[in-house]
C-alpha cells in the first residue's frame, strides 16, 4: 500500500493589518480582538468535532500570529507546537506594510509589446517580478512547496495540522488543484480556514481532500 501523509492547511486569525489591508510578509503582526475571536470559534469546532484526535503532528509558522492562533485553537489538547520558519508567509520586502490592492493586480499574460503601457506600479502577481529585499512569487511557490514535500517525508504516513498563511494556502491550492502561478483563485482566503490534503510519498503527488472548510465562521446566533 502506498503510503499518504496528510494535512490540515490553516491560516492565521485576523490582524490589524488584515484588517487595513497592508502586507505583512514577515513583519511579525500579532493578531487583533477578532483573530483571537476567530481562533477561539476554530477550538470550539475542533473540540465540537473531535478533529484533535486525528492529529499526530503540529507545526506553525514561527511568526506570532500563526503561533498564536495555533495555541488558542489546540488549548484543550496536550499537543505540542513545532514552529517552522520555512512556512512564512511570503517576503515582500520594501513592500511591507503597504495596502497591497495596488501592487497584487491580475497579471496580463500578453508579450509586452501587446500591452498599451508600462504599468505604474510593480505588480507582485507577476510571477517573476523582482522584489527588493523579498522574494519573487516564484520563488516563494518554490519554498512552500519543497518545505511541505519534506514535511511529508519527515512525517511520512502521519496526519499533521499546518498554521500558516493565506500565501502558503494560495501555493498548496495550486499545487493541489493542478493550477500555475497565473490563475485566479475564486474567492479570498479567509482568516482560520482550514484546507485538507494528502501528498502520496511514493512519486509525491499533491491531491486535495476537502477544501475551504469555513463552517466555524459562521455567526453562532444565526445558524443555532
Amino acid at each position: 500500500m502506498t503510503e499518504k501523509t496528510q494535512f490540515w492547511l490553516i491560516r492565521h486569525g485576523e490582524t490589524a493589518w488584515n484588517a487595513k489591508q497592508r502586507l505583512q510578509g514577515w513583519v511579525n503582526i500579532p493578531l487583533n480582538e477578532a483573530g483571537r475571536q476567530q481562533a477561539q470559534n476554530l477550538q470550539r469546532y475542533f473540540q465540537s468535532r473531535q478533529i484533535c484526535s486525528l492529529f499526530d503532528t503540529v507545526i506553525s509558522s514561527d511568526l506570532d500570529r500563526a503561533h498564536e492562533t495555533a495555541a488558542i485553537a489546540l488549548q484543550h489538547t496536550d499537543l505540542p507546537i513545532t514552529r517552522d520558519e520555512r512556512l512564512r508567509e511570503r517576503s515582500y520586502g520594501i513592500y511591507e506594510g503597504k495596502h497591497w490592492r495596488h501592487l497584487m493586480r491580475p497579471v496580463d499574460r500578453r508579450p509586452p509589446d501587446a500591452q498599451e503601457e508600462t504599468p505604474p506600479s510593480p505588480n507582485l502577481r507577476d510571477p517573476h517580478q523582482d522584489v527588493p529585499e523579498g522574494e519573487s512569487l516564484v520563488q516563494f511557490q518554490q519554498r512552500i512547496v519543497l518545505a511541505i514535500e519534506d514535511l511529508a517525508h519527515a512525517y511520512a504516513g502521519q496526519r499533521v495540522a499546518l498554521f500558516a498563511h493565506g500565501g502558503v494556502i494560495d501555493i498548496v491550492w495550486r499545487q493541489t488543484h493542478g493550477l500555475d502561478l497565473y490563475a485566479q483563485r475564486p474567492r479570498p482566503i479567509q482568516n482560520t480556514s482550514i484546507n485538507h490534503f494528502q501528498i502520496t510519498m511514493l512519486d509525491a503527488q499533491w491531491a486535495p481532500i476537502e477544501w475551504e472548510i469555513t463552517e466555524h465562521l459562521q455567526d453562532p446566533k444565526k445558524t443555532a
